[in-house]
């Protein structure tokens, strides 16, 4: 896993680093990549690589808006806010 700069991350850490991204995108309804960056403390390559594995799982999905400059919307699918729900209930996050 190398989503923490280059140094290499448990596969404990990238999981919870996965799951404050999807409760970050669903706090908001909608994040851009920027947002979403800064939130988790992490460059917008390293979140680009969380939300295509949340996308791949069904959890977020990703609308690119065509402004200036362009720009990748994310949010929680009905599956991902579930998801959020039982984390929340279980306090996992």
């Amino acid at each position: 896993m190398g989503v923490s700069g280059g140094m290499p991350i448990t596969l404990e850490e990238h999981v919870r680093l996965l799951f404050r991204a999807l409760l970050v995108i669903g706090e908001r309804e909608s994040v851009n990549l920027s947002e979403l960056a800064e939130a988790l403390g992490k460059n917008r390559p390293q979140v680009y690589t969380l939300v295509n594995t949340l996308e791949s799982l069904g959890l977020v999905t990703k609308e690119r808006i065509k402004a200036l400059p362009p720009r990748t919307i994310i949010k929680p699918t009905n599956k991902g806010k579930k998801l959020i729900q039982c984390l929340l209930e279980i306090e996992l996050i």
